[in-house]
């Protein structure tokens, strides 16, 4: 049975380092050893690793500073405080959506208290349906990211911006499931090549 994201979350710190490793030992000996912040600046024989364990433990701890420094820059350069703070955002972040995908996709951006960007997701590939775009599988990463708010944002293939009764539809259903729980849609963002539109100055 495949690991589901949630067990990778409650793994200790020696269950990751075993993924990483392939050894329960190697592992077991450095998370004893070692104290976590510590592992960035290990070198191989005092980890006592192969050389193929180390480049995984190395490839592990700087594939995770990247990700951290790329959320850190995010959230402190990007901020959304109007529809056209997000028109712009959606148009530079999805440019590629934009210009070569040939189906729907819909997305979510997070937004922490001060609307700082926290991260985005795809949501799911076909086209736009009340009545398919499930508020768990939107809200899922929203609470995940323990977002204060939301963006909606998907694009049209064919090139007009223009949103469909659709659209407006899963703004609605979503934005009343957001009052639920707590996370606010701001806004839907609807892309194409023609135009990139805010459902909300549609409305």
């Amino acid at each position: 049975m495949p690991e589901r994201e949630s067990d990778i979350e409650q793994q200790t710190n020696e269950q990751l380092l075993e993924t990483l490793l392939r050894s329960a030992e190697k592992a077991a000996t450095i998370a004893k050893s070692f104290r976590l912040e510590s592992l960035a600046d290990l070198g191989q024989r005092e980890a006592n690793l192969t050389p193929a364990a180390f480049k995984r433990l190395r490839a592990g701890i700087e594939l995770g500073r990247r990700i951290q420094e790329a959320k850190t820059k995010y959230r402190l350069v990007t901020k959304i405080s109007s529809s056209c703070d997000a028109i712009d955002f959606c148009r530079m972040h999805f440019k590629r959506l934009i210009t070569d995908s040939l189906q729907e996709q819909f997305h979510i951006v997070t937004l922490d208290t001060k609307n700082h960007v926290l991260n985005s997701h795809h949501i799911t590939t076909g086209t736009l349906d009340a009545s398919l775009v499930h508020p768990r599988e939107v809200f899922r990463p929203a609470i995940r990211d323990a977002a204060s708010s939301i963006i909606l944002a998907h694009n049209h293939p064919s090139g007009d911006p223009k949103p469909s009764r659709e659209d407006f539809a899963v703004t609605d259903r979503l934005t009343e499931v957001g009052k639920t729980v707590g996370i606010d849609v701001l806004d839907h963002i609807v892309m194409a090549r023609d135009g990139v539109l805010s459902i909300r100055e549609e409305l």
